[in-house]
């Protein structure tokens, strides 16, 4: 039998790009996971990593390997999700991959109410942006995500879908305020524009508005939080374009204003509750998931 500590070595390896960079995420030492590996490589008379000038990378039977680990733990989890269900959900763990803009209202707002119903049940929080968050998802490193512009991949379910509007956020005495009518992109390029990474789904769906309406968009600054591109508009005569609907649990500082964005695209922008397709949901997740639809973001 295949030694699952040895192959989860491999697997990150795989998965992080290196040993090193494995041996940071599994927080062990990297000569253990070399060691590991060899054994496993001495076990099966295989080779299972190759160099590559500096990095290393898996051959295609340790490419193997890994998908056989991929699979073994997918089954662990739903088995474990089952189990659970059979102690009558007085214990497990709900792993929730979310976008940062999404913190306040599910921490504030569907989370309360679920673990007043579910004391017994962990959650483990993870802040992603949406291309984490989908991976995350289909690597069953989470069990249910909240995100923003997620693809259509026929390998998620979908469980929720809201419009959301993208909005261009100003300081209230920002010229834009003043126009009269919504901005349009060629408005807000005469100003210091803040952006986020493309990794998120917000910089991604402002990215397809900009093609379609033949704009140029050169960001004064990128970062990959919210909380750091909100501080730069602050400062007076920046403009962050994002998705934004205001509600009692989403609230932005008072010194902003979010103006709708007016472009002639159909581009549909959406804030999404997802989960794996073929993934095995327990009682306490899928109140979860009632308690994110029902908290009234989703229409």
């Amino acid at each position: 039998m295949l030694d699952p500590t040895r192959l989860r070595y491999l697997f990150y390896t795989d998965a992080c790009g290196g040993i090193r960079q494995a041996a940071e995420e599994l927080k062990v030492n990297p000569s253990s996971i070399s060691r590991q590996i060899a054994v496993l490589e001495g076990e099966l008379q295989l080779t299972l990593l190759e160099k590559h000038g500096r990095k290393v990378k898996v051959t295609e039977t340790g490419s193997a390997l890994c998908e056989y680990y991929r699979t073994q733990r997918s089954a662990d989890i739903q088995l474990r999700a089952r189990l659970d269900e059979f102690r009558n959900i007085k214990r497990g763990l709900i792993r929730l991959s979310m976008g940062e803009g999404f913190g306040e209202w599910v921490v504030n707002g569907p989370l309360r109410a679920f673990q007043t119903q579910y004391p017994g049940i962990d959650l483990d929080i993870r802040i992603h942006p949406t291309d984490e968050t989908v991976r995350a998802i289909l690597e069953d490193e989470a069990d249910i995500g909240v995100t923003y512009f997620a693809p259509n991949d026929r390998d998620l379910k979908f469980h929720a879908r809201s419009d959301v509007p993208i909005c261009v956020v100003v300081h209230r005495d920002h010229p834009l305020t003043r126009l009269g009518r919504d901005p349009r992109l060629t408005d807000v390029v005469d100003y210091p524009i803040g952006m986020l990474h493309p990794e998120f789904g917000g910089r991604q769906v402002t990215d397809l508005i900009a093609r379609s309406e033949n704009v140029v968009l050169r960001p004064s600054l990128t970062a990959n939080s919210y909380a750091i591109v909100r501080k730069f508009v602050l400062l007076g005569e920046g403009v962050f374009l994002m998705p934004f609907r205001p509600s009692p649990q989403r609230e932005l500082d008072d010194e902003l204003v979010p103006l709708p964005l007016d472009y002639a695209s159909k581009v549909t922008s959406q804030t999404q509750v997802i989960t794996r397709s073929e993934r095995h949901l327990t009682n306490a997740m899928r109140m979860l998931i009632k308690s994110l639809i029902e908290s009234g973001q989703f229409g």
